[in-house]
């Protein structure tokens, strides 16, 4: 059986060898997280994040607008949608009138002017 000294001395060459590998840790990662190379890529996500939002605007501000003047588009793009199976209550002539209109009636639609919309 152990006795009482050993385990004593067992505990404590395990707490310092415990400190020594978390110093040896943190040194580690410090060394990492200050090299140039991490700096570099944190100031490229905060560039293509304002980048993105440049972009979105721009698409969605200056180059949606125009596209939705053309006479196939009308205004609503994002209403836009083509109706590839029709569901029980629907009318030839009078159709749907919305994408929720024709989900709702169990149709299978295709939603073009939102799908144009959410990559612009």
């Amino acid at each position: 059986m152990p006795r009482l000294e050993d385990a004593e001395q067992s505990l404590l060459s395990s707490g310092s060898n415990l400190k020594q590998r978390t110093q040896n840790a943190w040194d580690s990662f410090s060394d990492f997280a200050l090299r140039d190379n991490v700096l570099e890529v944190a100031v490229g996500l905060i560039l293509a994040a304002a980048f993105t939002t440049v972009v979105t605007s721009f698409v969605s501000d200056i180059i949606l607008p125009p596209i939705s003047l053309l006479p196939f588009f009308s205004r609503n793009l994002e209403e836009k949608f083509a109706v590839l199976k029709q569901g029980p209550n629907y009318r030839a002539h009078d159709g749907y009138n919305t994408p929720k209109q024709a989900k709702d009636d169990g149709a299978v639609v295709m939603n073009y002017g939102a799908a144009a919309a959410a990559m612009g």
